[in-house]
């Protein structure tokens, strides 16, 4: 097999014209190998050793003359010890998920090739951040209970399948939880004695699994058992393609292990885009390179989602908004308030409208680190479940891993009720905990099942769970289940209907385009005379809808005391009406159909709800097809 030097230009194997390119570095001065196998059989084809005429200082780079390399696996020697290659654009090894053979850390794994070249995928289409809709899910969990046939369910066929779902909710953005190579099989070494007193080292499997994919992994390579074993890397570009062609983009959570150096998290980030098509990250790790991420014109099309970002960072950003700042923070300050755990209405008040021409935020009330929606403050149903606290002792590890701090309540039961009056308040306030994401002005983010009662049983850490608990029942045919999908339709589609509510500048209460009334104005026991304060628990927020160059205001009442409250309603011209679009203490009729309010002058709100209004000519509107179908 004739093998010549390389061209040391990218790390990993690429095919050439007369063979295959392999690019590798070492951490010890040892004689290095390249074994190539059957992929099949895994018996040893070639072992291919490396003179140091094809390496420079600690990396190799050889090209290997030859044909048929979807025929064969590699591994490589550095002196006694074999390794896959962290590079390697595909794992074989994985192809059966969870398969109970395969035990030890990189026992049985090689790394595989990619035919046809690197060639760049298609380019994509930039979703403005006023315009994104943000939808997280897992692979596994969102095809395993969804209606598919055995062979659509825990892969991308039965991702592909749901993508009708996800345009007909008005989704735009898909953030996926880790689809790169990790190990599910959690198993650790133990040291065991024999019969005659000698010790014996030896991997065991762990009665659990490593269901979300964190920890060390092979961040190049697509998950095998997602993707049709051996064809995982095309047919991971044909479902990122499907999502394209659905108008939707795709956004993959990185989480980098604190080994993995800076330079080849950039490297992965640019191959992921460059080969695969990827719209964007949300970075998780403590090793994060933000700043060469953020300043690299590579990513200035790719849109970026971090915990943490330092102030000069957003400062210094231009053109197309493409950074995110991604953090709980409005989760909790809306949970306080809505929970009465002291709450504050100006934190609540800033949060809602917090926006930046340079960059952007992402709000949500609940996420895959946490309770669910349903599981913090809301329940329905017989078999729903409502917590206060955390119940998370089927991890294994005696209810201390997950987050102590939730805010969450059970509205009088812990769990499953058969109260008619909880239920309806949990379901009440399900709907409320979607409005104020919706409703607010940052990217809104929701979790895959909370748009239909999804329950993980009061367990907010479910990283272990394949099962029903980090499942979503999609399958839920109660008939709240289906009132709150609906409901979740009708919101996402009156958010797109109405920009003045997504507007990608800070807004400053100000008329200053002069277009009759300010462009955001809060609203109390009488009109424009509003001091929002810490211990005020009802407020209305007007839109003007002018300064988004929308003939209709949207008026939103929030009340969050535990008795009905009146809120005054600023006078229209004579023309316009305030119609009442929805209001989530109506546990039916949420059709979002504008009601004429018979008095002008106020609103009455019902205890712990929130209210829609918008301002309309008197003989009522046209309301917006899309919506109508829904």
């Amino acid at each position: 097999m004739k093998i010549r030097s390389g061209d040391f230009e990218s790390y990993g194997t690429k095919e050439t014209a007369d063979g295959m390119m392999f690019t590798f570095f070492v951490r010890e001065d040892q004689p290095c190998a390249i074994c190539l196998y059957d992929r099949r059989s895994k018996a040893l084809i070639r072992e291919i050793d490396l003179s140091e005429a094809y390496r420079i200082g600690q990396v190799y780079s050889v090209e290997i003359l030859g044909k048929h390399w979807e025929r064969c696996c590699y591994r490589i020697r550095c002196g006694e010890h074999f390794f896959v290659d962290a590079y390697a654009r595909s794992i074989v090894g994985r192809e059966k998920w969870k398969d109970a053979s395969r035990i030890g850390a990189d026992d049985g794994l090689y790394g595989g090739f990619v035919s046809g070249g690197q060639e760049i995928a298609a380019p994509r289409h930039f979703i403005e951040a006023g315009d994104m809709v943000m939808y997280k899910l897992h692979m596994r969990g969102f095809t395993m209970q969804h209606g598919y046939k055995a062979s659509e369910k825990g892969n991308d066929a039965g991702l592909i399948a749901g993508l009708p779902y996800l345009q007909r909710l008005g989704v735009t953005s898909i953030e996926f939880q880790p689809i790169y190579e990790f190990e599910e099989v959690f198993c650790e070494k133990k040291t065991l004695l024999d019969e005659k007193g000698i010790s014996h080292t030896r991997w065991q499997t762990l009665d659990k699994t490593n269901y979300w994919g964190y920890g060390n992994a092979y961040y190049y390579a697509p998950k095998a058992s997602y993707f049709g074993g051996r064809h995982a890397v095309e047919r991971c570009r044909v479902m990122i393609q499907k999502i394209h062609e659905a108008g939707m983009e795709v956004i993959l959570e990185m989480a980098f292990a604190s080994e993995v150096s800076q330079d080849m998290m950039l490297d992965c980030l640019w191959y992921w885009v460059r080969y695969y098509g990827v719209d964007g990250f949300h970075l998780l790790g403590c090793n994060i390179p933000i700043k060469r991420i953020a300043g690299s014109y590579r990513f200035r099309h790719t849109k970026i989602f971090c915990e943490n970002l330092p102030e000069e960072i957003l400062q210094e950003q231009k053109g197309k908004k493409h950074i995110f700042l991604y953090k709980d923070d409005f989760q909790y300050v809306g949970r306080q308030l809505q929970n009465h755990m002291q709450g504050s209405m100006v934190q609540f008040t800033n949060y809602l409208r917090r926006q930046n021409v340079s960059y952007g935020f992402v709000n949500y009330m609940a996420n895959t680190t946490g309770f669910t929606l349903l599981d913090s403050d809301a329940g329905a149903g017989v078999d729903s479940y409502s917590y206060g606290e955390k119940h998370n002792r089927d991890n294994g590890e005696e209810n201390r891993d997950g987050n102590n701090f939730n805010c969450s309540f059970n509205y009088g039961a812990e769990g499953a009720t058969k109260n008619k009056q909880i239920q309806k308040m949990r379901f009440q306030q399900v709907k409320n905990g979607l409005c104020m994401t919706f409703l607010s002005q940052a990217v809104p983010l929701l979790v895959g099942g909370d748009e239909c009662l999804n329950s993980q049983e009061g367990n907010n850490n479910p990283y272990c769970q394949d099962n029903r608990i980090g499942w979503v029942p999609y399958q839920n045919r109660s008939s709240d289940a289906k009132a709150l999908g609906i409901f979740v339709k009708n919101l996402i589609a009156f958010r797109k209907e109405h920009r003045v509510l997504r507007q990608e500048n800070a807004m400053c209460f100000n008329d200053y385009k002069h277009l009759g009334m300010p462009d955001l104005s809060y609203h109390g026991a009488e009109p424009w005379l509003m001091q929002v304060g810490d211990e005020q628990k009802a407020i209305g927020i007007l839109y003007a809808g002018a300064y988004a160059g929308e003939a209709e205001d949207v008026y939103v009442a929030y009340n969050f005391h535990y008795e009905r409250a009146r809120i005054a309603l600023p006078r229209l011209s004579q023309e316009k009406r305030w119609m009442q679009v929805m209001n989530t203490a109506d546990h039916i009729g949420q059709t979002f159909e504008p009601v004429a309010l018979e008095e002008q002058g106020h609103v009455e709100v019902a205890p712990q709800s929130i209210s829609i209004l918008i301002s309309c000519a008197e003989q009522g509107k046209e309301y917006n097809e899309s919506v109508r179908a829904l």
